[in-house]
C-alpha cells in the first residue's frame, strides 16, 4: 500500500528484483514487457504509474523492451473497492485497448500488474492483446490477495 498509494516508489527496484527471480524460475521466453496500466486521473493522482515503474526495471533486469502496448479507455472504480469476482470481471471488461496492433503482432508478451486477486485485470488485458495478435501471454504479479 505504501508504494502504490503513497509514493514509496524506491520500492520499484525490490519488487522488480522478486519478479526477475520468479520470472527466471519459470524459464519462460518472451520478447517485450508490458503492463497493465492505471487510467489517466490515477496517473495524475499518484503521480506515477506503479507497475509501469516495475516494468521498467525488469526490463533492465533481463535486457528486453519495456513497450506500452495497453490503454484504458475508462477511468473505471478501483478493482480492489469491489468486493467479488463477477464484480470485478465486469468492472474491467471493455476498459483497455491494444495502442498499437504492430507492437504485438506475433510477440511472446510478459504482462506485469502489482497486486492480483481474482485476474479479471489479467485476463482482460491477456484478451485484447491476443486480439491484437499476440503469439503468447505471461502474467506476472508482486503480489496476490485472497478474496
Amino acid at each position: 500500500k505504501r508504494y502504490k498509494f503513497h509514493g514509496k516508489t524506491a520500492y520499484k527496484s525490490a519488487y522488480a528484483s522478486l519478479l526477475e527471480a520468479a520470472v527466471e524460475d519459470s524459464g519462460i521466453d518472451f520478447d517485450l514487457i508490458t503492463w497493465a496500466p492505471v487510467s489517466r486521473k490515477r496517473r495524475r493522482q499518484r503521480g506515477y504509474d506503479q507497475t509501469l515503474l516495475i516494468a521498467k526495471e525488469l526490463a533492465v533486469y533481463f535486457g528486453k523492451p519495456c513497450v506500452c502496448t495497453l490503454k484504458k479507455t475508462r477511468n473505471n472504480p478501483a478493482q480492489s473497492s469491489l468486493e467479488d469476482k463477477k464484480q470485478r470481471s465486469t468492472n474491467v471488461a471493455g476498459v483497455y485497448a491494444c495502442v498499437s496492433i504492430q507492437k504485438v503482432r506475433n510477440k511472446r508478451i510478459l504482462l506485469l500488474d502489482d497486486i492480483v486477486t481474482t485476474g479479471s485485470t489479467f485476463s482482460e488485458c491477456a484478451r485484447v492483446l491476443m486480439a491484437a495478435g499476440a503469439s503468447e501471454i505471461y502474467a506476472a504479479a508482486v503480489a496476490t490477495t485472497q478474496n
